[in-house]
Order: structure tokens, then C-alpha cells, then sequence
């Protein structure tokens, strides 16, 4: 094998954690920066940081060391994206992987996606976006549908509970807590779903259809009492799960869906079932259904959003310059994988 790729980590929350040791003994993968949004992680063991032992390399807010340090690789794993910083790492000529899933198509805005393609040719780089839905699991969808004859509608579904994920912020901001009919609700949980437009417009390019539009429902659940998380307070009667759908059509009727039931416990009206994990579905001949569960109580969240990122890294190294995300990867795996050491947790 041939040396290890230099990658640098920027942020360190719960998925940049995860990120961190998933690179640490990677075999194919060297940690050698970090990018710390917080000021007080400054000067902090990035090991110390993502909850395993120290590693000698420290977290600082300094862009133009970490960039001095010619990284082959950025895993890019803030909570909202700085578009100056990402052209800035992909001119410098650093590839960049993130599991902000809307750099992948036009989320952000089609001169957003210009801006940021534009940037990676001139530094003769690539810009690659995943996680686990969107990402992965619709890839392994993918990969399910070539057992068929004919395909009526492909879909993914994720069903969890999500008390274990500790993100208030990320939670408010998706409505959660507040009243069923307030209007701004269903706006507010279709923001968040925008990453899932993208992914239904890359899957439905590789399955090489037309969409005439994506269609957007949802319906939410009410808490039954005021419950304490431990992170947040949810009031009773006020939103604390939801059931939807993102539908992309063709010809008048639903080809392509992503779907989701998220929960915040299960005391709430309505209390869907949860499968605790992804279905993926093929209406057709055959049909075909493929379910993603952990073995065990629960998927951790953050480190099935971040491997498939940064078991990407070597691929997208190798590929060619500008947004790579459309098909235009061989299938990600967990290459190298068998033979790596586990880093060592603290606690």
C-alpha cells in the first residue's frame, strides 16, 4: 500500500468527532491538522477532543497552517458551511470530502455549486459529499436495483428514535418544540430536507430518468407530556417526531422517494413504529426490499453519517477535479479496514 493520505479534519463536533476515530489508525489515512471552530478547543488534544486518547496533534483556528501543510484530503464537518473556507481549501489544491450532503447538487444554490466547482478546477481538485442518508444507503438501493427487470419506484426510508443525538440546536432549528399548527413548522423541517432533494436528483440520474418535479409531505406528532431529554425539553402538545416524504416524479406518479420517520422518544400522538434503522424498497419485478440495522441496541448516528465520507477520502483523492458526487466515484467500501487498529476511548 502506498503511503498514507494527509488529511486534516475541520470541526470537531459529534460527526467531526466520530471523523477523528475513524482516521485514527486508518491504514490507508494520516491525521496530521485540525480546524477548531470553538475557541476554546484551541490548543486541545484532537484525540482529548473526540473522546479517545491523545494523539499528539492539537486543534487550532489558524486556515493558513493547516492549508501550509498540504493536505491531500479535508473532511470538511461543520454544523453550517463557510463558502469562503471551503474555496479557499479547494484552490490550495486539497481535495475535500463532507457529509454536508447538499454540496452534491444545488441545495445551496446553483451559483453557490458554480462558485464551489469553479474553485476545485482551478486548484485541481475534487469536492465529495455523503454520509449515511442521504449517501450510502441509497447507494446500496443503487446497487439492489440491478437485480431487476424493471423498476416502478425505488425508495429509502429512516426510521429512528433520535433522543440518543444530543443537538438541541440542530432539533430547535428543525422545528421540534414547537406548536403542531404553527405554520412555520412544515417549512422549517422541508429546509432540512433539502439535502434529500439532491439525493433524489443523483439517484435519479443514475437510474437515468427525468423528473418532472420533487414533492414535499409531511405530518407531525404531538408530545403527550412535557418530557426532559437530558439536552432539551419538549412541552406537551408540541411537535416531537415527524412522518414524511420527498417524492420525485415522472410522468405523473412517484419514481424516486426518500423517507423519513424521526422521533424524539415515543410518547407522542401519533407514535409511528420505528424500524431503528433503513429500509430500501424497489417496486418492480422483482421487487426487492434490503433493510440496515445494527446488531445490537442502536446505529451510532455520527459514525455511520461520517465513514462513508472518509472511506472515501482515497477515491476521491484519486479522481478527477470538480464536484464528484454524481456517479462519478467507484463504489465506496471499507477498503483497508480489516487490517486497522482501533484507537483507544477514554472513559
Amino acid at each position: 500500500m502506498a503511503d498514507p493520505l494527509r488529511v486534516v479534519q475541520w470541526t470537531t463536533g459529534k460527526t467531526g468527532s466520530a471523523a477523528v476515530r475513524g482516521m485514527v489508525g486508518h491504514p490507508a489515512l494520516e491525521l496530521v491538522g485540525c480546524y477548531a471552530y470553538s475557541p476554546e478547543k484551541v490548543g486541545q488534544d484532537v484525540g482529548t477532543l473526540a473522546g479517545i486518547e491523545p494523539i499528539g496533534l492539537r486543534a487550532t483556528d489558524d486556515i493558513d497552517a493547516l492549508l501550509a501543510l498540504a493536505p491531500e484530503c479535508v473532511s470538511y464537518m461543520p454544523f453550517r458551511p463557510d463558502f469562503d473556507h471551503v474555496v479557499r481549501i479547494l484552490e490550495s489544491g486539497s481535495n475535500l470530502v463532507t457529509t454536508m450532503y447538499m454540496f452534491a447538487g444545488v441545495g445551496y444554490g446553483e451559483d453557490v455549486t458554480l462558485r464551489l466547482d469553479d474553485a476545485a478546477r482551478r486548484g485541481q481538485s475534487s469536492l465529495y459529499a455523503s454520509g449515511i442518508y442521504p449517501g450510502h444507503a441509497p447507494m446500496v438501493a443503487l446497487a439492489a436495483s440491478a437485480m431487476c427487470t424493471r423498476i416502478d419506484c425505488i425508495s429509502v426510508l429512516e426510521s429512528l428514535d433520535m433522543s440518543g443525538y444530543a443537538n438541541e440546536q440542530m432539533f430547535r432549528a428543525m422545528s421540534i418544540d414547537r406548536a403542531v399548527d404553527d405554520p412555520e413548522a412544515p417549512t422549517m423541517i422541508e429546509a432540512n430536507c433539502g439535502s434529500f432533494k439532491d439525493q433524489i436528483r443523483v439517484m435519479a440520474q443514475a437510474l437515468a430518468v427525468e423528473l418532472d418535479e420533487i414533492r414535499f409531505e409531511v405530518e407531525f406528532g404531538a408530545a403527550n407530556h412535557t418530557t426532559d431529554f437530558g439536552f432539551m425539553t419538549v412541552q406537551q402538545g408540541n411537535i416531537s417526531g415527524y412522518k414524511g416524504v420527498l417524492s420525485g416524479m415522472h410522468g405523473g406518479r412517484a419514481v424516486v422517494q426518500c423517507k423519513f420517520v424521526w422521533k424524539l422518544g415515543h410518547d407522542m400522538t401519533p407514535n409511528w413504529p420505528v424500524e431503528d434503522g433503513y429500509v430500501l424498497e424497489i417496486e418492480g419485478d422483482p421487487s426487492v426490499r434490503v433493510r440496515l440495522e445494527p446488531i445490537g441496541p442502536h446505529f451510532d448516528g455520527a459514525t455511520t453519517t461520517a465513514m462513508p465520507v472518509v472511506n472515501a477520502i482515497p477515491a476521491v483523492v484519486a479522481a478527477p477535479p470538480g464536484i464528484v458526487n454524481r456517479m462519478d466515484l467507484p463504489f465506496v467500501k471499507g477498503t483497508h479496514l480489516l487490517t486497522r487498529a482501533d484507537p483507544v476511548r477514554v472513559g
